[in-house]
């Protein structure tokens, strides 16, 4: 996998985001034109390894910035849910087509460029799953999405599950993964915190212990932070 086609992937994977966040946007989130093309300032870093982070931040703060405080709790709400539930299908429909071309031997460009999307959005979901649901958590101030304990539960639920099937598309990428079955077991595997050492047949490729310490740790943090968090609160 040469430098050309991650950058393609990149930019690719870029365009594919916005346009989910974009469709999923509530257009009457928006005042009436001319208004201002404003974005909130901050954790722009995030979108070198980040794009579903920095884009989902971006329109929830115009949501926050153009709505009144009565009606931007609600659209906040659906807007979360809405796109918990998109990603959750464009991950499953992404791994599928994956694992429908997936040959270990005459790769072509497509297949290789389909390789790197699914790395990158391992790493880009993971990061925003973890900061998502982290921050949800830890926050001292009030949440502006208003969700309750059974909706914030069924959000976790929901990203748990897609976790094992993004990074089964990752771990295709990677040496030693044996086909489909190998790299969902070790998805498997490694998400359910039951046999993560399946996951090191070979302690040299330093790649396979990157991808699979951020499944790990994403996934703790949804499981152990988040959703004890959450099923020990009593509202």
């Amino acid at each position: 996998m040469n430098a050309a086609i991650v950058g393609i992937a990149f930019v690719c994977y870029a365009m594919l985001v916005f346009t989910l966040k974009r469709v999923t946007y509530p257009k009457h989130a928006e005042p009436l034109p001319p208004f201002p093309n404003t974005w909130e300032q901050g954790h722009e870093y995030t979108l070198m390894f980040s794009q579903d982070f920095w884009w989902a931040k971006r329109f929830k703060s115009r949501i926050k910035h153009f709505r009144p405080e009565d009606l931007r709790s609600t659209i906040l709400k659906t807007y979360v849910q809405t796109n918990n539930k998109l990603n959750f299908w464009v991950s499953l429909a992404f791994t599928a087509a994956l694992f429908c071309l997936y040959t270990p031997i005459d790769q072509s460009v497509l297949l290789e460029l389909l390789l790197a999307m699914g790395v990158i959005r391992f790493i880009s979901r993971s990061f925003e799953i973890t900061y998502a649901f982290g921050r949800d958590v830890l926050q001292n101030s009030t949440s502006a999405t208003g969700l309750n304990k059974f909706e914030r539960v069924r959000l976790a639920l929901v990203s748990y599950a897609e976790i094992f099937v993004y990074s089964a598309a990752a771990y295709l990428s990677l040496p030693k993964v044996d086909g489909r079955l190998d790299a969902l077991t070790v998805s498997l595997s490694v998400g359910t915190l039951t046999n993560v050492g399946f996951a090191f047949p070979n302690k040299d490729f330093l790649s396979w212990r990157i991808l699979v310490f951020v499944q790990v740790f994403t996934t703790l943090s949804l499981v152990v932070l988040s959703l004890a968090s959450y099923l020990s609160r009593q509202e």
